[in-house]
Order: structure tokens, then sequence, then C-alpha cells
């Protein structure tokens, strides 16, 4: 049996604010009759949001969701589903909806159909937000409150109205306005002409302002803390600051948990509001241990111990010790931090060494004084360094003492860090030597890097890279190689070994450049959401005056993109490479 209805709706002038589908279902009773049916439902005419909403509020599509239903009571909600449908219409300023349904009931499972017309939606003629009290003079809220996306000729739209709403109580406390109450806040709808209109009245009150600061810590004198806190005592209220309090105090490596809490019920006659400051200490000692695998190190074992409150001026120390085929190494470091607000660090810094490439070999000592520091979106760093070199290089074996003024500049704005869709970095290295002021040769030397990362349709992505440097000596051969150029590997030209690439000697050896030039270009295409696949193409080469052969590589991957970065996989062909031209090549980290 097959049973058709049409069915005009027209809305009440009151509006109810409704569940959305995101808003838990309400669960129905089971049925208590044994002679139950299944039942499926099908809506057309309406999709997205307006669908989503219609199967959330419906009862019958909550019933084909429970199971097998009374006959009794599927009859019941069909008849009740036009209603159903055109109140989740309604917050989408569909009120003139009308629904053609039926219900197949012969073959099992029952099949309820539902054609929906949601006719014109209507219009916001006319929108009246009005902010009385001191905001009224506020031009960061005046300025923010343009910005809420409500306007006279849009559909009228419940929960937009309720976004907006929050959004600019969000603003008068985040801006300091506690008291800030509204004085009239609703949508009216008018049938008859099909029309409606919006009000939004708030009065702000006066804005409060900081009172006094306590933090309940005994770990690190408060004088290194203070300079932390961008806010005085007496200062505008602004959320802002105390966020980023939170995330700098979070930041550092003595704190776990870092809660702040303004204390509006303790405020003054001055409306002066006192902040309470709870942290929880992290644990004084760290370690680490780390096992891996990079197709640049080959197998790979790391300890790490980290010691963070060594007194109370903030110092903490830190080291490593790493093993691998390619490298042995200890390293360990003393740092000082100062110069808040913004993060400065001192740091004190010793390694020994032994590393071992394609055609390198070098023991390694160094220490060094660097002094960090964060500009904005650049971190800067100041560094001398003497560093004590035993190497081999191709058929070379020789011996450097280098004291080295090195200065880097790191930059990077990415929509996320982690897996940017848009995204721009780079760096900038300058370092030296002069032959007779603690070292054994002269020389300048220039890197840098660059980076972006661009959204080119919905699901592509694509990545460009530019490696370069430069350095100027008449003593080549007697820079070690962590100063000379080479390329090849996972980060440099892909199909080719670590370093492998470069100036030969007469031997064929890999001498190691004083120029390199390497340029990438990747596009990556989301075939999951997590998962994506790439090719890639690379060249470039480390070079002799910038003159000498071009290698290039080129290959496909698998992107996944991970809880703590991307994961990259690449089969990488070494174009210009002798014997078996494939490589596999594995990168674990963000993109920036």
């Amino acid at each position: 049996m097959e049973r058709r209805f049409r069915t005009r709706l027209l809305a009440t002038l009151t509006v109810p604010l409704l569940a959305f589908a995101a808003l838990p279902l309400i669960p129905l009773a089971p049925a208590q009759a044994p002679a139950g049916v299944s039942l499926n439902v099908q809506i057309t005419g309406i999709e997205g949001p307006h669908l989503a909403n219609v199967e959330a509020l419906a009862g019958i599509a909550r019933a084909s969701r429970a199971g097998e239903v009374r006959p009794g009571h599927v009859y019941r909600l069909f008849e009740k589903a036009p209603q159903d449908i055109g109140r989740a219409l309604a917050p989408f300023g569909f009120y003139r909806v009308s629904v053609e349904s039926s219900l197949q009931s012969e073959s099992s499972p029952w099949l309820a159909s539902f054609t929906v017309d949601p006719g014109p939606a209507i219009l916001v003629e006319r929108l009246d937000i009005r902010i009385s009290g001191e905001a009224s003079g506020d031009s960061i809220f005046q300025a923010a409150l343009a910005r809420i996306v409500l306007a006279e000729g849009d559909t009228l739209n419940h929960p937009a109205y309720e976004r907006a709403k929050t959004s600019i109580e969000l603003l008068a406390a985040d801006r300091g306005y506690l008291d800030a109450a509204w004085d009239s806040a609703f949508i009216r709808v008018d049938l008859e002409d099909y029309r409606s209109e919006i009000v939004l009245h708030m009065t702000t009150g006066p804005r409060f302002r900081f009172g006094e600061i306590s933090i309940d810590q005994e770990w690190v004198d408060m004088d290194i803390l203070e300079p932390m806190m961008d806010f005085r005592p007496g200062d505008p209220f602004h959320s802002a600051p105390l966020r980023d309090l939170q995330n700098d105090l979070v930041g550092t490596t003595y704190f776990a948990n870092v809660e702040i809490v303004p204390r509006r019920d303790l405020a003054d006659d001055e409306l002066r509001v006192p902040i309470e400051i709870h942290a929880r200490a992290r644990k004084n000692q760290r370690y680490e241990v780390g096992v891996g695998y990079g197709t640049d190190t080959g197998p790979r074992i790391r300890l790490a111990t980290e010691f963070r409150r060594l007194n109370r001026r903030g110092h903490y120390a830190d080291g490593d010790a790493r093993l691998s085929t390619s490298e042995q190494s200890v390293t360990a470091r003393y740092n000082i931090p100062v110069g808040f607000p913004t993060p400065s660090l001192w740091t004190v810094t010793g390694r020994y060494g032994r590393l071992e490439w394609v055609t390198s070999k070098t023991v390694q000592g160094f220490v060094g004084l660097s002094w960090a520091h964060v500009r904005g979106e650049v971190r800067e760093v100041f560094t001398v360094r003497y560093q004590d070199d035993d190497y081999t290089v191709a058929a070379d074996t020789a011996r450097s003492q280098l004291t080295q003024p090195i200065a880097s500049w790191t930059y990077s704005d990415a929509d996320n860090r982690l897996y940017a869709r848009r995204g721009i970095g780079g760096a900038l290295e300058l370092r030296g030597a002069v032959d007779g002021i603690g070292s054994t040769a002269s020389f300048f030397r220039a890197f840098t890097t660059l980076k972006a990362i661009r959204t080119l349709a919905p699901k592509v992505r694509g990545t460009v890279r530019v490696d370069a440097g430069w350095i100027g000596t008449d003593q080549f051969r007697g820079l070690p190689p962590s100063i000379r150029f080479f390329a090849g590997g996972d980060r440099s030209i892909r199909g080719y070994d670590f370093n492998s690439l470069g100036p030969v000697d007469e031997n064929g050896l890999v001498t190691g450049g004083n120029s390199l030039l390497v340029g990438s270009a990747e596009l990556e295409y989301r075939f999951l959401e997590k998962w994506a696949g790439a090719v890639f193409f690379d060249a470039g080469n480390a070079l002799r005056d910038f003159r000498g052969e071009v290698a290039t590589g080129t290959g496909v991957g698998v992107r996944w993109i991970s809880p703590v970065g991307l994961v990259r996989v690449d089969a990488g062909f070494g174009l210009q490479k002798e014997g078996s031209k494939f490589r596999l090549h594995l990168q674990i980290g963000p993109d920036f």
C-alpha cells in the first residue's frame, strides 16, 4: 500500500532555537511490540546543512536509525514529518516549505520518501546593532565589530545570528568590558510581508583594568618571570596578553601547566581585576631514548637528557649522544635565558664526534657561545665557535682549527607548520675566519635557503625550494668538510646518496665545492584525508665557482599527514647516476 500527501507549511511567528545535527540525538524507546518493521527514509530537494538538520530533527528519520519500529508509530511519524521538515528548515530562512511525501509499506523495508521544495528564503531587511558604553569609543572594538558577518539583504540564518551574538559577547569580555549585557537581542519575522529584522543592542559598561598579579611558584626568581608579563597593574584589561603570558610560561622548561585566572569577583572600586597565576612545575630531569632510521644516516640511536632547573635564575642544561653508521657524537649545552618578554637565550655548547660520509671522514670537536633571539617571525642567532677538525676528503688528509663568528636568521610564516597549505620560510647563515686569528685558514661563507608552499587546487599543493651558497677563500683545501658544499640526499637532490655530489679530483672522488645551487619542485595530490601522492623534480649541484655539471633527480612518493608532521617516502631516480639509479628516501617532520 502506498500513501501520498502534499503538504504546504507556514511557520508561526515564534521561532524556536533548534538543535542541529551536531547535537546528540534523543534516543527512542525500544519497540515493545514484537511486530516491528524496518524503515528507510529518502529525502530529496535539499542537501548539505539543510539536509543534515532535517535528518537530525525529523522523528521519522531518527526512527529509521533506531532499528525496527511498530507500524502504528511509523504512520504517526509519517503524518508529522512535513511539520518536522518545516521546523528544521526555518533556522535557515525557509518559511514557505512544501513537502510531497509517500509511504510504501508493501515491501520490506518500508520506504518513506519526501521531496522537499524549500521555497524562497526570507531576507534580513533591517539589521540594528548598537553598542553603548565605553566600547562605543574603543576603535579596536569597533573595528572587530565591523568584521562580524551579518548584513542587510542576506538570507536570514539563525546559526549565523547566534554566532554573531556570541562573537560580540566574547569581544566585549576580551576587551575588558566584563559587565557587558544585552538590552535587546532577537530576530523578528514578518510572515505576511515575508521579511525579517535582527536587533542586537548591548550596553558594555566601563572597561576594567588589570589589578595585582600573583603567581604561586617558588622555583624561579620573580625578576626572571616578570619581564614576560606584557602588562602592568592599572593597564586596561585585555585577554590577549594573558594568553600570550600563558603560552610563554608553558613554553619555558620550568612549567608543565599554567592556569591564569582573572578574579572579577575581587575587583575593587577602581575596577581593577586581580590576576592569579597557578603553575605546576615540570619534572626537574628528563631522559629520552630514541631509535630510528634515516636513508641518509641508516639505523640510529639517540640518548638525551635535560636538567630543567639548575638554580632560581632559570638556568638549565641538556645534552645528547648519537650513534649511527655515519655519526657518533656527544653534545652538551648550558643555557641561560635572558631578555624576556621576547625569548632570548645564551648557550654554551661543547661537542665531540666522528662523521663519515661517502668521500669524507672527520673527527670534530668544538666549543661555542651563542645568543639566540626571536624578533617577530624571525629567529636570529649570533655565535662565536672554536672548531678543531681532523679530516679526510677524497685523497686529502689534514687538520684545521677555525675560530668563527657565525650569524644566522630563520624565518617562517605558515597557516600550519606541521602541514601547510600556505607557507613561506627561509634561512640565511654567514660565517668566516681569519688565518692567524685562532684559525689555520681564511674564508667567508654564505648560505641561504628558501621554501614556499601553495595550494593550487582543493586537493593539490605545490612546493618549491631553492638552496644557494658561496665560499670566498684561496685556502679551500684547508677547509674541513663541514664548511664545504656537497649535494645529494633526502633534503637536497633525491635519487643520490647523501653528500655524494660535487666537484671531483683526478681520481673521480668528490671533494666538495665552493658554491652551491639546488632547486626542487614538487606536486602533491591528496587522495585521502591523511594521505597524498607526490611527484618531484630536483636539480643542481655543489660547484666550483658556480661552474660544473648539473645533476637531476626525479621520482614519485607518498605522504602521510601524521600527528608529528609529514612522513615522506620518495622513490628517487638520479638521472646522471652511474649504476643503479634508484634510491629510497625517508623524511619525517613538519613543513616549517
